[in-house]
C-alpha cells in the first residue's frame, strides 16, 4: 500500500488527506534525496511527521527534486502543495506507511 499524505492543523486536525500513487512515485522520490534531506527521512512502513519549522526547510529541498516522468512531476507537485497548506495553517505534515 502507498503512503497517505495528511495536512493537520496546529490541533493535530485533520484538514486533507491525499495518497501515494501505486507506484510510490512519491516515497521513490524522497528516498533518493541526498541524505540531508528531510525528505529522505520519509519511511514506508512508518509514520513520519513534519512540523512548521522543517516544512519551511523542506519547501526549499522541494525545488531541487529533478524528475523526469509525469508522474514524478505530479508527486512534486502533490508535495509541494501539502506542505504549503500545512505551513500556512501553522500545522504539520503526516506521511502514513503501510
Amino acid at each position: 500500500m502507498a503512503l497517505d499524505i495528511v495536512v493537520q492543523d496546529m490541533n493535530h486536525a485533520e484538514m486533507q488527506r491525499f495518497g501515494d500513487d501505486a507506484d510510490e512515485t512519491l516515497f521513490r522520490l524522497c528516498a533518493a534525496q541526498p541524505e540531508t534531506s528531510w525528505l529522505r527521512g520519509v519511511y514506508r512502513y512508518a509514520d513520519t511527521m513534519f512540523n512548521r519549522h522543517q516544512l519551511e526547510m523542506i519547501l526549499d529541498q522541494i525545488e531541487r527534486i529533478e524528475v523526469g516522468t509525469d508522474a514524478e512531476r505530479a508527486a512534486v507537485d502533490l508535495l509541494r502543495r501539502t506542505a504549503s497548506i500545512a505551513l500556512r495553517a501553522n500545522g504539520y505534515l503526516l506521511f502514513i506507511g503501510d
